[in-house]
C-alpha cells in the first residue's frame, strides 16, 4: 500500500510540472510573438509617417500573414483595430492611439515647432495552455518615436 501512495503522488508530482513547463513554454511563445508584431507595427507606423489607411492596410495585411489573432479590450481613447478592419464588440486584435506633442512657452509667446505626435500601439497575449485554452489575456504597449508633421486617417 506504501508504494502505491508513493507512486501516486510522484505521478502527480510529474503532472504538475509538465503542467508548469507548458505553461511557461505557451506564455514564452506567446510574449515573443506578440513582441515581434507590436515592433513591426511600429516599424509600419514610422515608415509611412503617421497612421492613414494605407499604413493600415499593411499592418493588416502583415497580421493576416503572421496569423496573430489574440483579441483584448483596449483602453478610453484608443482605436481599435481587427485583421479585416475596425474591431467589434470592443475586441481588439491590435489598439492605437495617437497622442499629440503639444508645446508651451513660459513667456506666453508662440512657440515655433511644426506640428509633430507619436502613436502609442497595444497587442494582447494569452497563457493558451492546450486543454484549458485561453487563461489569462495581457496587453503589451509601445510608442513609435515623434513623428513630425504626421499623417492622420482624414488627411
Amino acid at each position: 500500500m506504501r508504494e502505491a501512495v508513493g507512486s501516486y503522488f510522484l505521478t502527480t508530482i510529474f503532472i504538475v510540472f509538465v503542467l508548469l513547463f507548458a505553461g511557461y513554454m505557451c506564455l514564452s511563445i506567446n510574449m515573443n510573438k506578440a513582441y515581434k508584431v507590436k515592433n513591426e507595427i511600429i516599424n509600419i507606423i514610422q515608415k509611412n509617417n503617421g497612421l492613414d489607411g494605407n499604413s493600415l492596410t499593411q499592418i493588416q495585411d502583415f497580421m493576416k500573414r503572421v496569423g496573430y489573432r489574440t483579441t483584448g479590450s483596449c483602453d478610453n481613447g484608443e482605436e481599435g483595430y481587427g485583421v479585416e478592419g475596425s474591431s467589434t464588440n470592443n475586441r481588439a486584435v491590435f489598439c492605437i492611439k495617437e497622442m499629440e506633442t503639444v508645446y508651451s512657452s513660459s513667456s506666453h509667446t508662440e512657440v515655433q515647432f511644426p506640428p509633430s505626435a507619436y502613436y502609442q500601439v497595444k497587442v494582447f497575449f494569452a497563457v493558451d495552455l492546450p486543454v484549458v485554452r485561453h487563461f489569462f489575456t495581457f496587453g503589451l504597449k509601445g510608442s513609435t518615436k515623434k513623428l513630425y508633421y504626421p499623417v492622420t486617417m482624414g488627411g
